[in-house]
């Protein structure tokens, strides 16, 4: 594979020199490709760095990546000080947003599982602003693709060095955006994992922008006003809907199992005699409506898939303005610095194609062609919440779905490949779910949470570890931590059936759920603590599930036509 960015300058290759084992400082000597090592220093246990307190000791690895004159990707690497308190693992941490800084505490308690532990800015300072993208776009390709591969190639030469051998198993992780890196390492660089942790990831980039700034501007039309739908609205909205769906699945417990089962009708909220708390004025359903339908397509159909009935306490509606997504599309896309950019201005709708592919080169990772991946013996888990009102939650079945009808298609002439795209129906979702789950499986598994937003929170069992929180100490293993349930695919070949999340309340556990391989879902059993993971089960869901609506076949369709974009790119 060609190294993106190579092309800036001469490559400086990585090589293993000569160092005493467990000798921090002598890491300074240690070359990687496009990466300098800057400091290598000895950390006490119960030292500070930041504001997080680490908890056991190490050696500090700071360097800088510069794959492109413009680049400076700032990155860490962090090696337990013995090789006896090593598991002869190395992780890579993704971050969320638009990162800006290297994720401490993430790596701190990484550290503490025995993981040397990479993590990086991913090029720029800043977090969520959108500044650093105005006139930068090698800053952009080191944040959307790249980043990560030299930090890792960085990590593996320095641990090789420190401790006289490769790491056994090399692991990413990350959520939300984070997720998205993880899709990018699977898709453009397979050869440097052995196992990935995707969590709520924003592959499709660009639509989830464009999902972003809908959902925006549909609950608050005006930049600096009230939402049409106040918090106690939505909340209100969310508690009728359980009302009506929480039973769908045999057992009243404030949770929807299958929330695309679930049928209830916002209609049936239409205030009838003036406004009160517990009804929607016409207002207030025509912006619910749209929030839920998502994107539509410029002949009035569906194209992109709104949040979930169910979900609308978890909404969030200036999210595109708080974080900054919406400028990012002005600089990126329009180089709109001054005047700033008005993301209400924009019209969506016409602009849908344009937005997306100018982003999409950069930093999508749409690609159901997982070959080189699968082939060296790759494992991915996906996991996605319900409620995930930043990401749409549909993304990520329909990526699963995606990767069936690849494994379908594969053998075809590429025109026959996209003819049959082009044609494809929700009998044909539905057949290679049934007949394509067993190869697909082999190499990704995906996991749905009910009742949990965006990484985590809600109201529903979130914590599985990496970007969700760690599980409390007794049940950092691998049958409640999906970071070691992962490496337990890859090192004893034992595949996750299901994944136990927790719901934590003052440092206890308050609800434990088995969370199960899509689309399988938990099923009580009928007696015992319904807090308590053993006494559910997994199940195939039953025909209530609906089939592939047409913004599901749009998402799927999309992910499929875009099957080369692998790069990676100069």
């Amino acid at each position: 594979m060609v190294l993106a960015g190579c092309a800036s300058g001469p490559a400086t290759q990585s090589k293993v020199v000569a160092v005493k084992p467990g000798d921090c400082s002598a890491l300074l000597s240690v070359a990687s490709e496009m990466a300098t090592i800057t400091s290598a220093t000895p950390v006490d246990a119960a030292e500070t760095i930041g504001t997080t307190k680490v908890t056991a000791p190490f050696c500090r690895v700071r360097g800088v990546a510069k794959p492109a004159t413009d680049s400076l990707i700032n990155f860490e690497v962090w090696l337990p000080a013995t090789a006896s308190a090593w598991s002869g693992r190395l992780k890579t941490d993704g971050t969320g947003g638009y990162a800006g800084a290297t994720p401490v505490a993430r790596m701190n308690a990484d550290l503490a599982a025995g993981f040397v532990v990479a993590g990086s800015d991913m090029g720029h300072a800043g977090g969520e602003s959108a500044d650093w993208t105005m006139g930068h776009s090698e800053k952009v390709k080191d944040w959307g693709y790249r980043a990560h591969y030299f930090v890792t190639t960085a990590a593996k030469a320095v641990t090789t060095a420190f401790y006289g051998k490769p790491a056994a198993h090399a692991y990413f992780e990350g959520c939300s955006n984070g997720g998205r890196q993880a899709m990018m390492m699977a898709q453009r660089y397979p050869d440097l994992f052995d196992g990935i942790v995707a969590g709520a990831p924003s592959q499709f980039y660009g639509d989830t922008l464009l999902s972003l700034v809908w959902t925006g501007h549909s609950q608050v039309p005006v930049l600096g006003q009230p939402p049409i739908l106040s918090a106690g609205k939505r909340a209100m909205m969310s508690a009728r809907a359980h009302a009506a769906c929480d039973a769908q699945d045999g057992l009243v417990d404030q949770q929807i199992t299958n929330p695309r089962a679930c049928t209830f009708d916002p209609a049936v909220l239409q205030c009838t005699a003036g406004e009160t708390a517990d009804c929607l004025t016409v207002d207030q359903l025509r912006a619910a409506r749209a929030v839920y339908r998502g994107i539509p397509a410029a002949d009035g159909g569906q194209r992109w898939n709104g949040p979930v009935v169910g979900s609308e306490a978890d909404w969030i509606p200036a999210f595109a303005d708080n974080g900054g997504y919406g400028v990012f599309i002005g600089h990126f896309v329009y180089s709109q610095l001054a005047p700033p950019f008005v993301p209400r201005s924009l019209n969506v709708v016409t602009e849908y194609d344009r937005i997306k592919d100018a982003v999409s080169l950069f930093m999508a990772a749409p690609s159901p062609d997982l070959t080189r991946f699968k082939a060296r013996g790759g494992k991915l888990i996906q996991y996605h919440g319900w409620h995930d009102a930043v990401v749409a939650p549909h993304t990520s079945p329909n990526y699963a779905h995606a990767l069936a009808q690849f494994e379908r298609l594969k053998g075809l002439s590429p025109a026959a490949f996209d003819q049959a795209v082009d044609n494809l129906s929700a009998a044909d979702v539905a057949s290679a779910a049934q007949t394509q789950a067993l190869a697909v499986q082999q190499y990704h598994r995906l996991f749905m949470l009910p009742n949990v937003a965006h990484c985590g929170g809600g109201s529903g069992p979130s914590t599985i570890g990496g970007g969700t929180g760690d599980p409390l100490p007794a049940f950092r293993d691998a049958d409640h931590d999906v970071v070691l349930a992962l490496a337990r695919w890859v090192e004893q070949g034992v595949a996750p059936e299901a994944i136990v999340a927790t719901t934590l309340k003052g440092g206890a556990v308050v609800r434990q759920r088995p969370i199960c391989v899509y689309p399988k879902q938990a099923r009580y059993n009928g007696s015992g603590d319904i807090n308590v993971a053993a006494n559910f089960t997994c199940v195939s869901p039953g025909p209530e599930q609906p089939g592939a609506s047409t913004a599901d076949l749009n998402q799927i369709r999309n992910s499929l036509r875009q099957r080369a974009l692998l790069g990676p790119v100069r």
